[in-house]
């Protein structure tokens, strides 16, 4: 191969393309969530999509953080299996 092909590769390798937001997607996604668990969709949505800790969460929740770092995990390997 070219150097230029190597490059290219090499580069094309390293970071993934993104796929684009779709409104098709966002309906998904709202759709999944609905599925979870309430606990679980709580603290998914206080910790990955408003940023909370899990420290933060917890107080929120009334849980013990260790639930709260549970419950995200869950509801991450829900939303994957969906």
């Amino acid at each position: 191969m070219g150097k230029l092909t190597d490059t290219l590769d090499a580069e094309s390798s390293v970071e993934p393309l993104a796929v684009p937001e779709t409104p098709i997607a966002r309906i998904d996604l709202a759709r999944a969530l609905e599925k979870l668990p309430h606990g679980c969709r709580e603290a998914f949505v206080l910790h990955d999509v408003e940023g909370f800790d899990h420290k933060e969460v917890a107080e929120m929740l009334g849980v013990a953080e260790g639930t709260s770092k549970s419950q995200v995990f869950k509801a991450r390997m829900k939303l994957r299996a969906y």
